[in-house]
């Protein structure tokens, strides 16, 4: 029969699985996003598959933008069937975000565009060595 704790990581272990560092998984800790595990009797302590699954999770919703207070709210959550509405509605609202930030993106790539096309008309003009009409719009600003 295999042994219990031979399906038990130590942190360097979670660590190495998980592609996370120590002071991350400690970290993760303090924060609650972990729970609690046992120490063995050299101090050492022991985590499951679970936990690192648990890690697996919150770099997957951290790559979609999630915060660790909304990400710590969902593990709350985790195996609960009626959360899919709440998750839904965090993800409507990560879309309308990201959308925000795109718009904003386009808008100050326009802006830089146009500064761009400014400087490439003083310089051809042989405005050269007039004062930088960009420089000047944004002293005036």
């Amino acid at each position: 029969m295999p042994s219990t704790t031979s399906k038990l990581l130590t942190i360097g272990a979670l660590a190495s699985r998980s592609g996370l560092s120590r002071d991350t998984i400690r970290f993760y800790e303090r924060e609650a996003l972990l729970p609690q595990v046992p120490r063995n009797n050299a101090g050492y302590r022991l985590y499951s598959a679970a936990v690192l699954e648990r890690l697996h999770f919150i770099k997957q919703a951290q790559a979609l933008g999630f915060s660790l207070a909304v990400i710590r709210d969902l593990l709350k959550g985790y195996q609960d069937p009626e959360e899919c509405q709440r998750v839904r509605q965090l993800l409507t609202q990560k879309i309308a975000e990201l959308d925000q930030r795109m718009r904003d993106m386009q808008a100050l790539r326009d802006t830089l565009s146009r500064y761009q096309a400014e400087c490439q008309k003083a310089l051809r003009d042989g405005q050269a060595s007039a004062a930088c009409p960009v420089l000047t719009r944004l002293r005036e600003a």
